[in-house]
């Protein structure tokens, strides 16, 4: 049984043991339209019965009957007017008042216009259909069968109220009347099997329309809060809908009507991407592009339809995120190697750099063989600095992230650098903005900074009374905190400006080249990145970016 055939269902079982029937607005207004149709049918008859008695063969007492009962009977419809408006009493007491005050005055209305032979009962076959929409089963059945005995009696009350001998009209009258009482209980049960129906696909309907609209609620919700920017846009190209997600990638204010925009508008890169997939529609995905904001983005394509003319479906993904989750993935493979390779060369390592210090010991008049000595033990350092930098890899995916404010760890950092390399406290100079707040881990935070501060003091002149190097803090086009270390010094040329993150790549020979690497990899662990800016013309300048 499906869920229409369950309500239906319900509905008869509810009719059959006289529940009281639903009341809702709908059923209301119902039954203010029914109380206008009994104005208008009793003001029609009190119109007959002042201009055109004669004409239908109303004798003066009939006529006086059809008048006071058309007056009493508009009266009453339009006091039932007001009463359906201030819905008191319930909706079942009235429904069911009216329905008894149609068949009692619509009878009299019948008697006084001389029978059924008037036509007035069609009004009241009418008032019985009305009566079975309105009311339960039991309820229909009996004003059927009270307006059946109405005309029954009001046919045979001459006969009853007299010694009036039975003719043959007054039997063809018995006949009419048992027609028109079959049409009553026909009408009845047909009009509550209509008004079951409708009820319940009217249910049904509002059942759906809540589960339709707490669904749409429900998409929206997860549109909104998606991590990836959803676009649709219909086949010229402009924007039927976007959540806050794709305004953030894309570099757009939050109360933006989308509605006004276009994808060209919005990106010409993007644009550029669409027009590509239409040209080859069966690659959903589409070569990264880049914002005029500076995040790069991966968009994804689908077709909502078959035709040319259909709307698009675009997700825009943060190259970022998706480089962070396949670095994630890749670093936890590397970092179970690494820490086996580290643990396998150290104790080599370890027997070598014994072994030289012994040899030493017994060698030490020969020069010749004290610098063979000395170059194993260099060459055991730096193996060793190797392997620390390479386990350093192995913890980057153990991020304990607390929440700091940058300019107030920027200035505490500082006094440390200098510390450190002991230098004058004012060659190392803090700007920016001192309300930004970043979610990091703090002891690889300081890892970095301190690699790339190192950096610079080495490749920076003596300090005078310029600073030498300066930690700026700030948001960029796309809103994301960065922190900025820019120094003085040679500068990095441009071609080589993305190489130096590559592993073991050095300039220096008594580097590992693996500083630069492991800062990025702790950076995009931390949901950040690293990277060096080449638009400056003396210096050199890297800048962290933060998750946001």
């Amino acid at each position: 049984m499906n869920e229409q055939q369950k309500l239906v269902s319900a509905g008869d079982s509810r009719s059959h043991n006289a529940a009281p029937i639903d009341s809702p607005a709908e059923n209301w207004q119902l039954l203010n339209y029914f109380n206008i149709y009994r104005v208008v049918v009793a003001g029609l008859a009190l119109t007959l019965s002042f201009f055109i008695g004669e004409a239908l063969g109303i004798d003066s007492r009939a006529q006086a009957l059809f008048m006071s009962t058309s007056f009493v009977y508009l009266v009453t419809s339009l006091f039932s007017i007001q009463v359906t408006r201030q819905k008191q009493p319930d909706f079942e007491t009235q429904a069911t008042i009216f329905a008894f005050s149609d068949v009692t005055f619509l009878t009299l209305l019948i008697r006084a216009s001389g029978g059924i032979d008037s036509g007035i009962g069609t009004f009241m076959l009418i008032a019985v259909a009305f009566s079975s929409l309105l009311l339960g089963k039991r309820m229909t059945i009996f004003i059927a069968a009270i307006a059946t005995l109405g005309i029954f009696v009001q046919h045979a009350w001459d006969l009853l109220t007299s010694d009036t001998i039975m003719s043959s009209e007054l039997v063809a009258g018995f006949s009419k009347s048992a027609i028109l009482g079959i049409a009553f209980f026909a009408t009845a049960g047909l009009g509550h099997l209509l008004a079951t129906r409708l009820r319940a696909t009217e249910a049904l309907a509002a059942s759906r329309g809540e589960d339709l609209a707490s669904l749409t609620e429900i998409n929206e919700l997860v549109i909104q809060n998606m991590q990836s920017g959803v676009l649709v846009c219909d086949a010229k190209n402009r924007i039927k809908l976007i959540n806050d997600r794709g305004k953030n990638l894309l570099g757009l204010e939050a109360d933006i009507n989308s509605s006004m925009l276009t994808t060209n508008a919005i990106s010409a890169e993007l644009q550029n991407a669409i027009e590509a997939w239409k040209a080859r529609p069966g690659t959903p995905m589409q070569r990264p592009f880049r914002t005029e904001h500076g995040s790069v983005l991966i968009p994804r394509f689908v077709a909502l339809g078959q035709s040319e003319e259909v709307d698009l479906l675009i997700f825009l993904d943060d190259a970022t995120i998706v480089r962070q989750q396949a670095q994630q993935l890749k670093m936890a493979a590397l970092a179970r190697l690494t820490a086996s390779i580290a643990h396998e060369i150290r104790n080599p390592l370890g027997a070598i750099s014994n072994a030289a210090q012994l040899l030493a010991e017994s060698i030490a008049n020969n020069p010749q063989d004290m610098r063979l000595v000395e170059i194993i033990s260099g060459h055991c350092i730096r193996m060793n600095s190797i392997i620390e930098n390479i386990t350093q890899l192995a913890r980057r995916d153990r991020v304990d992230q607390i929440n700091i404010n940058l300019y107030d760890w920027t200035k505490e950092f500082k006094q440390q650098f200098i510390h450190t390399v002991k230098i004058d406290e004012n060659a190392v100079a803090v700007t920016g903005d001192k309300n930004l707040e970043v979610r990091v881990d703090p002891d690889q935070l300081y890892q970095v900074v301190m690699n790339l501060c190192q950096n610079a003091y080495r490749h920076c002149p003596p300090y005078s009374d310029t600073p030498i190097i300066t930690l700026e803090t700030g948001k960029d086009s796309a809103g994301r905190i960065f922190l900025d270390i820019a120094d003085i010094g040679s500068g990095i040329p441009p071609e080589i400006a993305e190489s130096i993150f590559d592993p073991f790549y050095t300039t220096s020979s008594s580097g590992t080249g693996l500083g630069l690497y492991i800062a990025r990899e702790l950076c995009e662990g931390n949901g950040g990145g690293l990277q060096c800016l080449t638009d400056r013309k003396i210096g050199a300048c890297f800048r962290l970016t933060f998750a946001i």
